[in-house]
C-alpha cells in the first residue's frame, strides 16, 4: 500500500512538472512567433524596396534610350517615373533636367540641376548645366554665382574660370577677363583660352601679345580654322598683309567652308587691290552661306567700285534684308542710289544709317539732303 501511495505522488509530481514545461515551451514559443513575424515583416519590405529600386532603375534605362533617340518628352516621362519610385534617384534629377534644357522647358530645368545639386552638393556639373541656362538668358551675374562656386568646390577647375573669363569679356571687363583666362591657362592650358586672351589683348590693341597666345592656341590644336583666321586679323591690323593672307589661305585650307576666312581674304584682295580675287571669295563666301550680310555688303562695295551700280545696290538690299540693322549697308547703298540718282532714296538711306549710328551719314544728310 506503501509503495503504491508514493509511485502516485512520484507520478503526480512528475506530472506537474511536465505541465510545467509545457508552459513555459509555450512562452517560449510565442516569442519566436513574434519575432519570426517581425523579420517576416522586414524582409517583405526590404523586398518590396528592392522591387521599387528595380522598377525605377528600368524606368530610368528606358529614359535613357528615349534620351539617346532624341525623345526628349518619351524621356522625362520615364525619369519622372523613376523619380516616383525614388525620390532621392540624383542621375534621373539630372538626366531630366538635361531634357527640359533640350525642349527650352529652363525653369523645370533649373529646378532639376537646383535639385540634383542639393542631394549631392559635390555634384559640379549640375551648376555648370545650370550656369549654361542662366547665361541663354542674360543672366550673367546668377551663372557668375555658380562658376564662383564651382571654384570654391574645386579651385583647379579651370573650364570655371574660363567660363568667368568669357562672361567678363562680353560685359567689357577685359582686364578681369584676362586674369581669368590667366588662371584658367595656368591649371590647365587650352586653345579656347588662349585664343579668348588674345581676343583681349587685340581689344586693348596689344598685337605682339595678342599674336603670341594665338600661336600658342595654335600649337595646342593646329586643326581649329578659326585661330589662323584671328591670327590673320592682328597682321592686317600691324600691316603685315603677306603674313595676313597666308593664315587667311590656311584657315581655308583646314575648313573648306569657312566663309568669314574667305570673306576677310576677299576683304584683304580688295585692299590689295586685286579685285577678281576679292570677288571670288565673296562669291565663295555668299555660296556657302546665303545669309551672309557682310559677304554681300563687302561685294556690292566691289561692284559700286566696278561703277556696277544696280548690282551693287541688288547686293546691299540682300545684306539689309538679312540684317535690318545692318547700318553700314544703308550707307553705302544710299551712295550707289545717289549715282543712279535716286536722291530721295538716298537721303532715306542716309538717315537710317545716322539713326543706327553711322556718324558718317550725317555729313552726307548735311551735304546733300538738308
Amino acid at each position: 500500500m506503501k509503495k503504491h501511495i508514493f509511485f502516485f505522488i512520484f507520478c503526480l509530481g512528475f506530472a506537474n512538472l511536465s505541465i510545467s514545461q509545457d508552459t513555459d515551451s509555450l512562452l517560449i514559443d510565442r516569442t519566436l512567433n513574434n519575432q519570426e513575424t517581425n523579420f517576416q515583416d522586414s524582409i517583405a519590405n526590404f523586398n518590396l524596396q528592392q522591387k521599387s529600386l528595380k522598377l525605377s532603375r528600368d524606368a530610368y534605362n528606358k529614359g535613357i534610350e528615349s534620351f539617346e533617340l532624341n525623345n526628349f518628352i518619351e524621356a522625362i516621362h520615364s525619369f519622372s517615373k523613376a523619380i516616383g519610385m525614388d525620390s532621392s534617384f540624383i542621375a534621373a534629377y539630372f538626366n531630366r533636367g538635361v531634357c527640359y534644357s533640350q525642349i527650352s522647358d529652363y525653369d523645370n530645368a533649373i529646378a532639376d540641376f537646383s535639385l540634383t545639386f542639393f542631394l549631392d552638393n559635390s555634384h559640379i556639373l549640375s551648376l555648370f548645366k545650370r550656369a549654361e541656362i542662366y547665361r541663354n538668358q542674360h543672366k550673367n551675374n546668377l551663372a557668375l554665382t555658380d562658376y564662383k562656386w564651382i571654384i570654391e568646390i574645386d579651385d583647379k577647375n579651370y573650364k570655371a574660370y574660363y567660363e568667368q573669363g568669357v562672361i567678363l569679356f562680353l560685359q567689357n571687363n577685359i582686364e578681369e577677363a584676362i586674369k581669368l583666362y590667366s588662371k584658367s591657362i595656368d591649371i590647365k592650358p587650352t586653345a579656347n583660352a588662349y585664343n579668348d586672351r588674345a581676343s583681349c589683348y587685340r581689344n586693348l590693341q596689344q598685337y605682339e601679345k595678342a599674336i603670341s597666345d594665338y600661336k600658342n592656341a595654335i600649337l595646342l590644336d593646329e586643326t581649329l580654322a578659326f585661330l589662323y583666321n584671328n591670327l590673320a586679323g592682328i597682321y592686317r591690323l600691324t600691316d603685315d598683309g603677306e603674313k595676313a593672307m597666308n593664315n587667311y589661305t590656311i584657315a581655308i585650307t583646314k575648313n573648306p567652308d569657312y566663309e568669314i576666312a574667305y570673306n576677310n581674304r576677299g576683304r584683304l584682295y580688295f585692299e590689295l587691290k586685286d579685285y577678281t580675287s576679292a570677288a571670288s571669295d565673296f562669291d565663295k563666301a555668299i555660296t556657302i552661306n546665303s545669309d551672309y550680310a557682310l559677304a554681300y555688303n563687302n561685294r556690292g562695295i566691289l561692284h559700286h567700285k566696278n561703277k556696277n551700280y544696280i548690282s551693287a545696290i541688288a547686293d546691299f538690299d540682300k545684306a539689309i534684308l538679312v540684317d535690318e540693322n545692318y547700318g553700314k549697308a544703308y550707307l553705302n547703298r544710299a551712295v550707289s542710289r545717289q549715282m543712279e540718282r535716286n536722291e530721295d532714296g538716298a537721303c532715306a538711306d542716309w538717315q537710317k544709317a545716322f539713326d543706327l549710328g553711322i556718324e558718317l551719314a550725317k555729313k552726307y544728310l548735311i551735304n546733300d539732303c538738308y
